[in-house]
């Protein structure tokens, strides 16, 4: 929808190691990708990426896999954004134009203007803890969380 596909499999891949995996435990790309039902292959470069930017954490060796920090678990979805694809999103005319801007506005510019201002609010607010507690309460749903599964 509004996200490149690595930016999604990062979002929903970081969502699923908060809930799953800690500096304790680890989880391996095998058993994430079948768990979120994205290509290994694909989701291996995504999750390198993430790592190489800092967003979460890896660990080599025979207990080593993905993780996430406690501190990352602060992150907002504007900085995963920003950190996989940059924020020309929030620059852009919402018709495409070039020469959009205050002086010679498209025709859909006031009102785009608002809605990309009320999106950046949200992504800069919402953070992967908050959708990690919104699973957790039942408040929100994605398809890997499993409740019971939490225990195992």
């Amino acid at each position: 929808m509004f996200f490149s596909k690595p930016t999604e499999y990062a979002i929903r891949a970081m969502v699923y190691l908060s809930v799953y995996a800690s500096e304790e435990k680890k989880l391996g790309l095998k058993q994430m990708a079948q768990d979120l039902e994205f290509p290994e292959h694909y989701l291996g470069k995504v999750l390198q990426d993430l790592t190489k930017k800092h967003l979460i954490r890896s660990a080599k060796g025979p207990h080593g896999g993905f993780y996430m920090e406690e501190k990352d678990l602060d992150i907002s979805l504007l900085a995963i954004i920003d950190a996989l694809e940059g924020l020309q999103f929030f620059n852009t005319c919402g018709l495409g134009l070039h020469e959009c801007n205050e002086e010679r506005p498209c025709p859909i510019h006031k009102d785009y203007q608002i809605v990309r201002g009320n999106f950046f609010k949200i992504l800069s607010e919402k953070t992967i803890r908050q959708m990690r507690e919104d699973l957790k309460n039942e408040v929100a749903f994605m398809d890997f969380y499993r409740a019971e599964k939490e225990n195992e």
